[in-house]
């Protein structure tokens, strides 16, 4: 997958088609047919590649950096299209799973059960060493399983329940919430006090049109005003950086272990046409390019 797009007219093209694409979801009509479709590309073909990114990630990140998730009550934040890693974690022995989204997909459509099928057949191939539960069956979830499912419709940031998890995760999901601060209360609402744990995923890269490009922080060239014009009404990345996320999870009063983070190749970046804002912030901040947080409260 080659990133080698530069120049000036390739810039102002992609910005011209993004804020174009931000115009079309503005649009209600438009919003109503784009919601029936997968947010994520997410059929199945056959790959093994494509269970471990949509069915199996998150439970294998939880298992790496948590630990044994049996016995565990997890609420997962923007699950995607289906409830693939919800289905997962429960077959490796979660006792509930709540997912929160706003616009949750469609989770017992064909698409959907033919990943849950696939997810039961492949389990003992990818899982030797852990007994699918005997208590979940693929062929009869979700609509089967209501007293161990909980759907919470809200936006993410505001997000309630009167459940309380000893996991709360999220996946690729950080970059995406408007206000990093709520996230981080949100983090500390839903957890249990004694023993409970968070494990975010975050992916501080481009997306869209400015993936393909070289420098991979082309998209922080703009002022936020502008950038709005490109995604006010879709999900585009919000753009807080590493340090902005770490002060928000210590202002929540989490106690944050980076269990694992990786940098954009900083001679890839130009840093003298990022936008003024993002020169000033902290250079090691500006080079982190994923990270993983590991959140206990002090």
């Amino acid at each position: 997958m080659e990133r080698n797009r530069t120049g000036t007219v390739n810039f102002y093209k992609d910005f011209i088609k993004e804020t174009a694409k931000n115009f079309l979801m503005g649009n209600a009509a438009f919003q109503k047919w784009r919601a029936k479709r997968p947010r994520a590309g997410a059929y199945y073909t056959g790959k093994d590649e494509e269970l471990e990114r949509y069915a199996f990630l998150g439970l294998n990140l939880l298992r790496k950096h948590v630990g044994d998730i049996k016995g565990k009550s997890i609420c997962e934040i923007g699950a995607g299209d289906y409830l693939t890693s919800g289905l997962s974690m429960l077959a490796a022995g979660a006792t509930r799973y709540a997912v929160i989204d706003r616009f949750p997909g469609d989770y017992t459509g064909s698409i959907a059960k033919e990943w849950y099928r696939v997810i039961s057949d492949n389990w003992a191939k990818t899982y030797p060493e852990i007994d699918w539960a005997e208590d979940i069956k693929a062929e009869d979830f979700p609509e089967n399983y209501g007293e161990r499912l909980e759907l919470i419709k809200q936006p993410i940031e505001t997000a309630k329940t009167k459940s309380k998890f000893d996991i709360v995760c999220s996946f690729q999901v950080g970059e995406h919430i408007s206000d990093i601060d709520a996230f981080a209360e949100m983090n500390k609402r839903l957890m249990v006090e004694t023993g409970g744990v968070a494990l975010h995923r975050i992916d501080f890269g481009p997306h869209d049109s400015w993936f393909w490009y070289k420098d991979p922080l082309t998209f922080l060239r703009f002022s936020d005003k502008v950038w709005n014009l490109t995604g006010s009404n879709r999900g585009v990345p919000n753009r807080f950086r590493h340090h902005q996320f770490m002060d928000a999870f210590e202002r929540a009063g989490f106690t944050v272990e980076i269990v694992y983070s990786a940098d954009f190749v900083e001679q890839t970046i130009d840093f003298p046409r990022l936008h003024p804002k993002f020169q000033a912030m902290p250079h090691e901040s500006m080079l982190v390019g994923t990270a993983i947080y590991l959140l206990r409260l002090k």
